[in-house]
């Protein structure tokens, strides 16, 4: 079966097209989640639960929400300014967690790398429904316990609101997560490829901020570097930190980069939570995900 976490998480690194010279330009994507969050209450005890109590068999299944917005999508050589996936797998109870390949709360790397559980999968049927008060979706089966669409609207998405997944086995509810009013450096997300590339990235330390902000998330920033022409990868330098509005990639991660390179820069918030399932009386890991991807230079 696919991994879902190489189809997810390793997915994200982008390629550039070919770079030319360009003037300054003050166009830049709007980064602005103009959707209001959803005001339906949870229920009392509907949180999803940190930590799984010891009347329960682990965690039988995965639901990765992921919501992309690319500044200049023809400067990485894609097709869509905003795209949303939804996946989800489902298999025997495990102990592991599907997302400890995100790093740890104040650690960065350079080599950053997908880990992959090991499973059985479950055939839950062959499609499944999400649904909220105001928004409803499907998913159907691309494998055995292992479900996929992008039929997905940004306009209708239902922003931290409970969202309820039914299959033939069971259901659980997920919360899905938020986006951003203005992330900085703003000259990251000019959309023109004539224009982009303009955002400055020191070497010698490379600050970002953003809001709003989320109790309940991690911030991660990965800066993947190329050549002048784009042609070449050097590498990628990645932070994880708390969503506070604040994060530093330090020196020692960006300095091997030549100066004058080019990057594709990846912020994105990240939220993870555990919730009950009747699907053999466990939890479902659930990965709610919110990433901006703008362009800069390294100095």
């Amino acid at each position: 079966m696919i991994s879902l976490i190489l189809m997810m998480a390793c997915s994200t690194e982008v390629g550039l097209l070919g770079y030319t010279d360009k003037q300054q330009d003050t166009s830049t994507v709007v980064v602005v989640d103009s959707a209001e969050p959803s005001m339906e209450p949870s229920e009392p005890g509907a949180e999803p639960s940190s930590e799984p109590s010891g009347e329960r068999l682990g965690i039988s299944g995965y639901t990765h929400l992921h919501l992309r917005q690319v500044a200049c999508p023809m400067c990485v050589g894609e097709t869509q300014e905003i795209r949303i996936n939804f996946a989800a797998e489902f298999h025997q109870p495990i102990s592991d967690n599907h997302t400890e390949w995100i790093p740890e709360v104040g650690e960065c790397t350079n080599s950053l790398t997908g880990i992959n559980p090991s499973t059985i999968p479950t055939d839950v049927g062959s499609s499944l429904s999400v649904s909220n008060t105001s928004h409803n979706f499907m998913a159907n089966q691309v494998g055995i316990g292992l479900f996929q669409t992008e039929n997905i609207y940004e306009g209708q998405l239902q922003r931290d609101a409970p969202y309820q997944v039914q299959t033939e086995a069971g259901s659980y509810t997920f919360f899905s997560s938020h986006g951003f009013d203005f992330i900085e450096p703003y000259t990251m997300f000019y959309v023109d490829p004539s224009y982009a590339f303009a955002a400055p990235i020191n070497r010698s330390g490379a600050a970002f901020s953003w809001a709003p902000t989320s109790v309940n998330s991690v911030f991660m920033v990965r800066i993947a570097a190329y050549s002048g022409d784009g042609t070449v990868f050097f590498g990628h330098a990645t932070c994880v930190g708390e969503d506070n509005g604040f994060l530093l990639i330090p020196a020692e991660y960006l300095s091997m980069f030549p100066a004058g390179s080019l990057v594709a820069i990846h912020l994105a918030r990240h939220k993870v939570e555990l919730v009950e399932t009747d699907i053999f009386n466990s939890y479902i890991e659930t990965h709610m995900e919110w990433e901006v991807v703008g362009t800069g230079f390294l100095q």
